[in-house]
């Protein structure tokens, strides 16, 4: 009688785990959307398309938005019917209540905001809102997906793919932040929030490879090592930013060849760490995925050091030709400081990748 009577309970417990799985997936999709639809955004501004609130990019946003929304109504449904590991999965639904709040406030926020202000740059108030609701929204998604696969013992690795997932928003969210703080998109006819060329430059300087070495390990130590995980990884934020940032100027599709060269380097890094097991092969690719942010960022961080070290106004068509004037003097300048920030993002992404797996 009594095992009949824990079976219910048994599998509602499973039943509920699987509900709130599948409520971060939507809401990292969703969020992975909305980075999309931003990136995109962010070309249409630079290319002075015509500009509302129901353009395209916008569109693919909130559609992101509505899906994270659902995501996050499933999450809270299953952890509300949890006993065994409520606790386990609280700290990815607060997360995700929080970053939702933000999201759906930016909408009607961004709609007022058109209205009145028309074209609106990267560090407006309604797109800082949304940003934040992306990176905390991506971030509760991402705890949720690698502690229902940890707490499961999934060793699948189709199952692991969903890591790639987990990662890739909170990527390219974190990269709108410091896109934000760094590229000089935010002067408009009412305001000019532009960030100040110097901080700018220290922004983009540090925070970029940081945050390259810091996602690309983390999906490395997620899937416990797994080979083909920042392949992937790097493969997929290549193809986003190249889709999104490269291929509507039709002055830059002749450089594609050229950008995806990088991911030479994300595969060379996955070999490394899977022939070289160690801490000193960690502390190496770690420095090598810092060191070539400039590259990876092509072609809007050009903008950020053009600020400082050329200061000339550059049109779409002349961002290809810019760049690489630039090339040789951001790589003597920054190497150092990025391969540093490189190598700090290993004992950060440990650190973070342990409080993810609840290890002590």
């Amino acid at each position: 009688m009594t095992v009949s009577q824990s079976e219910p309970s048994k599998f509602l417990e499973i039943k509920s785990e699987k509900i709130f799985l599948m409520g971060s997936i939507l809401i990292s999709f969703g969020i992975l959307l909305v980075t999309v639809g931003g990136s995109w955004d962010i070309t249409n501004h630079l290319l002075s398309k015509p500009e509302t609130f129901f353009s395209p990019p916008h569109a693919l946003m909130y559609t992101g938005v509505a899906i994270s929304l659902i995501g996050t109504v499933l999450s809270f449904v299953g952890w509300k019917n949890l006993q065994k590991f409520s606790d386990s999965y609280f700290l990815s639904l607060k997360i995700k209540l929080i970053g939702i709040a933000l999201l759906i406030g930016a909408g009607p926020f961004d709609f007022i905001w058109h209205s009145n202000f028309g074209l609106d740059g990267l560090l407006s108030p309604p797109h800082l809102t949304l940003i934040m609701g992306m990176f905390l929204c991506s971030v509760g998604g991402m705890v949720g997906i690698i502690r229902y696969l940890k707490i499961n013992d999934c060793k699948d690795y189709f199952l692991s793919l969903l890591i790639i997932l987990a990662v890739i928003p909170v990527w390219l969210s974190c990269s709108g932040i410091i896109s934000s703080l760094s590229l000089p998109f935010s002067n408009t006819d009412y305001f000019e929030l532009n960030p100040e060329p110097h901080f700018a430059f220290v922004v983009a300087t540090l925070a970029y490879p940081f945050l390259i070495s810091t996602s690309c390990l983390l999906a490395h130590r997620l899937s416990d090592a797994k080979f083909g995980m920042m392949s992937i990884l790097g493969g997929l934020f290549l193809l986003i930013y190249s889709t999104t940032a490269i291929v509507p100027n039709l002055a830059m599709l002749d450089s594609i060849q050229f950008y995806s060269l990088n991911l030479i380097l994300f595969i060379a890094s996955d070999a490394i760490l899977f022939f070289y097991k160690s801490r000193k092969s960690m502390i190496f690719v770690g420095g090598l995925l810092g060191s070539v942010f400039y590259m990876v960022y092509y072609p809007y961080v050009m903008y950020t050091f053009n600020e400082i070290l050329l200061g000339r106004l550059v049109s779409p068509s002349l961002i290809y030709f810019v760049y690489f004037e630039l090339i040789d003097n951001v790589m003597l300048i920054t190497v150092i400081p990025a391969v540093a920030m490189g190598i700090l993002a290993v004992f950060f992404s440990e650190k973070i990748s342990k409080r993810i797996l609840m290890k002590n």
